[in-house]
């Protein structure tokens, strides 16, 4: 359902953690004190930017609210230590097939983990291009790990452990190659 009060795609996604969120500070002047002292007076304030993955135009930067701070929890917290955000995930480069341009060019469209792209709306599949529903189904059997092509790739890998066993208990044992030593019973003399 539609809430005109919400930030649209941010609400509904907050819950499952797939935004690109990070906290800083921001110097925000005092009107008041600045007009009674004659000089600039302000305070440092936490704000947050929140971009859907695919949609990096619809980012949202605002003051950090205390809710803000309870739905993104771990990044609140990371931001305090003064760490760096840190995307929990598997990074979008490990999926299998995909050219590593193209894993720079989700980057840029704050897709960073499998994850990210497999839960990706249709409205921000548009953004990615040509080939980004086959990029998101990949990212689905990836994760599903239950694929019929992952079932049949460990099915093929089995065989030939059987296989590739089978031929070294077959074959005989190999003899040692190259030249025999010489064995002399004098030692050399030089002249």
């Amino acid at each position: 359902m539609f809430d005109p009060d919400s930030d649209s795609v941010f609400t509904a996604q907050q819950k499952e953690g797939r935004n690109y969120v990070k906290f800083y500070r921001q110097w925000v002047r005092n009107n008041f004190k600045s007009k009674e002292e004659g000089r600039e007076i302000g305070e440092e304030q936490d704000y947050i930017i929140i971009v859907s993955p695919g949609q990096p135009k619809s980012e949202v930067r605002r003051k950090a609210t205390d809710a803000d701070k309870m739905a993104y929890g771990p990044e609140w917290s990371a931001y305090e230590q003064g760490k760096e955000m840190q995307i929990s995930g598997t990074p979008i480069e490990l999926l299998p097939g995909l050219a590593a341009g193209m894993a720079d060019a989700l980057k840029a469209l704050y897709i960073y983990t499998i994850e990210q792209m497999a839960g990706l709306p249709d409205i921000a599949l548009q953004r990615v291009g040509m080939g980004g529903n086959d990029i998101r189904k990949r990212a689905k059997d990836y994760l599903s790990k239950g694929s019929a092509e992952t079932a049949e790739l460990r099915a093929r890998v089995a065989e030939l452990e059987t296989e590739i066993a089978a031929l070294r208990a077959a074959a005989p044992t190999a003899k040692p190659r190259g030249r025999k030593p010489k064995i002399n019973a004098e030692p050399a003399v030089l002249q």
